[in-house]
């Protein structure tokens, strides 16, 4: 029975990215748990006659109605067993009629007489809002969900929502008596701004999401969530700014969630958000806007000299003239990197693994010293193209040909992902275990600037002396008071 526990389970906990809110209105074709384990149990006993309850369980939809407000939703899963046997269905239930019917043979688990499901799930709700202000589910899912499950010998039902913070909250009830068992809800830790000066590390912006650092010559940006959960990071964007090496911060009025942001080699900072490209923001101006676009900006990439290219939606927007004016292409095949060079040149890492080179309006092929070295990173620094393979970093001047143009940069660790600002080039471990500052000049030994320990590092930077570290939060479930 496990394994239908984890697939119902993946099921109800369907992640749907940034929902919009909708206006609540309930559905005479939405029902309770027990009226679908009614309409469960009529099919499941014309199967067989001592079909017996074992989970129940909500599915996540976006057809409106109340979103589980009212204890009822439109998709329920039912499971029956036939105890001493090794035989049980699985019954799909849609606005009140059976859309799924799956028999099939698995070795069993506890079973959950009606007559224990005194509690339906819209007292179950009324309980949890009242006595945890629970909320609807966002993000990880639309509105209430509910689960019931046979924990232990004991009908368990559970209310999935939001608490009053947002933070993901489970209550759980015993069906037979009502009383709560079980109040739990994620939590985050760690997650913040670290700097690291000469053996000295300081944690600032604590629980907060950081989801990107970047160092001009004299100012310094952090962007990220003020009040991150585990399924978002654009609940309280912010972007601020800092003349004095992280001493004092200043908040920058920008409307929406910044996705990068840079400084060119003047100093002047360029922001990128969902569709569009800022440049010349400060703390007294929102700055000019380069790009709007009518998708949004799924890739970007900017040289040292500002060289910017975006993709969207299959095409790819290039500029060599600090967003005077935009030139586009469409790339040959499905891809995970694009970089774009001080000469303009575009170069993308595809799916599968082959890097090819756009110059005088065609794309070319680029093969590394080893042929079975797969990449697993790739960035453009300067002129000069930098690829991280399990054999080690190799790197070549693209303005040059032949295989002889090929270097090999030492490191002591395989390097799976590479952060690139400005001149400067990082490289990341597996699992970010350990970050490396890599010599983009020459070809000397890289150096490990930091061993992660059990944070998760999202950006990387420095500034002078000191190393700038982004994290964000990790997030476990934590008990709440039983009321």
């Amino acid at each position: 029975m496990k394994f239908i526990k984890i697939v119902t389970c993946l099921l109800v906990f369907l992640v749907i990215v940034n929902l919009k809110d909708r206006e609540v209105i309930a559905s005479d074709l939405e029902i309770t748990l027990k009226e679908a384990i009614n309409i469960g149990y009529q099919r499941a006993k014309e199967w067989n006659v001592n079909a017996t309850l074992t989970t129940a369980n909500s599915v996540d939809e976006t057809m409106g109605g109340s979103r589980g407000d009212t204890g009822k939703r439109f998709n329920w899963f039912t499971t029956f067993v036939v105890p001493g046997t090794e035989d049980y269905v699985i019954v799909g239930i849609s606005k009140k009629k059976i859309t799924f019917f799956r028999p099939s043979k698995q070795t069993q688990g506890p079973t959950i007489p009606f007559d224990d499901i005194r509690l339906d799930s819209f007292e179950a709700l009324q309980l949890a809002k009242d006595k945890y202000g629970l909320k609807q589910g966002k993000d990880w899912a639309t509105g209430y969900h509910f689960t019931l499950d046979s924990i232990e010998g004991e009908p368990i039902l559970t209310v999935v929502g939001n608490d009053r913070d947002n933070r993901f909250t489970r209550i759980s009830f015993n069906t037979k008596t009502g009383d709560i068992v079980s109040a739990i809800h994620k939590l985050p830790f760690g997650g913040g701004l670290l700097s690291k000066h000469i053996g000295n590390e300081v944690l600032s912006n604590k629980g907060m999401a950081i989801m990107g650092v970047v160092a001009g010559n004299k100012q310094l940006v952090i962007w990220g969530d003020k009040k991150p959960t585990q399924f978002s990071t654009t609940k309280q964007p912010f972007i601020e700014l800092s003349h004095n090496n992280g001493k004092t911060w200043i908040e920058l009025q920008f409307n929406g969630y910044v996705a990068h942001a840079w400084f060119d080699m003047k100093d002047r900072l360029y922001v990128a958000t969902e569709k569009e490209i800022w440049a010349g923001i400060t703390s007294k101006s929102r700055g000019t806007k380069i790009l709007s676009l009518e998708y949004p900006i799924e890739k970007i990439d900017f040289s040292a000299n500002n060289q910017i290219a975006v993709t969207s939606k299959g095409k790819v927007y290039y500029t060599i003239n600090q967003g005077e004016t935009w030139e586009q292409t469409v790339v040959p095949k499905p891809f995970n990197v694009l970089q774009i060079s001080n000469n303009g040149d575009l170069v993308m890492l595809s799916d599968e693994g082959s890097i090819l080179q756009y110059t005088k309006n065609q794309w070319k092929l680029i093969t590394i010293p080893h042929c079975n070295d797969e990449p697993m990173d790739m960035k453009v620094i300067n002129n000069r193209l930098f690829v991280t393979t399990q054999g080690g970093i190799w790197t070549r001047n693209l303005r040059q040909k032949g295989k002889g143009n090929w270097r090999n940069v030492q490191v002591d660790e395989v390097l799976v992902r590479f952060i690139k600002k400005g001149e400067k080039l990082f490289g990341s471990t597996h699992r970010d275990e350990a970050i490396y500052s890599i010599n983009t000049r020459d070809e000397q030994k890289s150096k490990k600037v930091f061993d992660t320990r059990d944070l998760i590092v999202w950006d990387v930077d420095i500034m002078k002396d000191t190393l700038w570290i982004a994290t964000i939060p990790d997030y476990s479930w934590e008990d709440m008071p039983i009321k």
